[in-house]
């Protein structure tokens, strides 16, 4: 979490800065989303915290779903972000203005997407190690933050060499890139909040290691309930033999 915000920072002075020197809607608006993901570092660290506290009396199976709380918060500040900067890159479209890139912005950009590779790369590692979902989930958006500022590149690159300015075409391609992205990190945290059906290899593991027990001929009527990573609870009907030893079976 903390190497997160740190390197999103990092990048979103650096882009901010060639942004507004190079009069880029498209570069300011992948700042802004790098800025995005320093507050989403920001916010699942404290979710990882909160959601860590024990069980109490008025929460018995503890505080994980804070942490699927914290992810839609995030969500909704990333869709909030997307549809300003679909509103600024129209504008621009609308009323064009000439940018100034240099050959300094675009090696900022170039760093920028090495950087989201090392990060993708850092958070699956650990997110595999820890078995987080959290994690998981942040390596797969640097993957598409690296897709982003790749157009970026592209669009500034075009703009160096040939005089074409595409800035607001661009930046409206990363204004709904980073739309769909919002939308799609609020699903995956909605469907637990509501009661999502677990995954069928989820289940069929279950119910092979119930049935491993000799006593145990199947399973009915599982009840699996998400009280966060890692905070499952599961209940189930045991079939057992008519004919078996009934303190032996309890």
């Amino acid at each position: 979490g903390i190497m997160g915000i740190f390197l999103n920072l990092v990048l979103f002075i650096g882009k901010f800065l060639a942004g507004t020197f190079s009069h880029s809607i498209a570069i300011t608006a992948d700042a802004i989303n790098n800025l995005s993901d320093a507050g989403s570092s920001f916010i699942t660290l404290a979710g990882f915290k909160l959601a860590s506290q024990k069980p109490d009396p008025d929460h018995p199976y503890g505080h994980g779903r804070i942490e699927y709380l914290s992810g839609l918060f995030v969500s909704l500040l990333i869709i909030l972000m997307a549809v300003e900067l679909l509103k600024t890159s129209v504008n621009k479209i609308i009323h064009p203005t000439e940018t100034s890139i240099s050959l300094l912005v675009m090696v900022i950009l170039a760093v920028s997407i090495l950087v989201k590779l090392y990060m993708s790369f850092y958070n699956r590692n650990i997110g595999k190690k820890i078995d987080s979902a959290a994690l998981l989930a942040t390596a797969a958006d640097c993957r598409g933050d690296m897709i982003s500022t790749l157009l970026v590149l592209i669009s500034s690159g075009i703009s160096y060499f040939w005089g074409f300015q595409i800035d607001g075409y661009c930046g409206l391609l990363v204004g709904l890139f980073i739309l769909y992205s919002g939308f799609n990190a609020a699903k995956e945290t909605i469907d637990p909040l509501l009661g999502k059906a677990p995954d069928k290899e989820y289940v069929e593991k279950i119910e092979e290691i119930v049935t491993s027990h000799d006593l145990i001929l199947g399973i009915h009527d599982m009840m699996i309930h998400d009280y966060g990573p890692g905070r499952v609870v599961v209940s189930l009907h045991a079939e057992v033999p008519s004919d078996g030893d009934i303190l032996e079976m309890h």
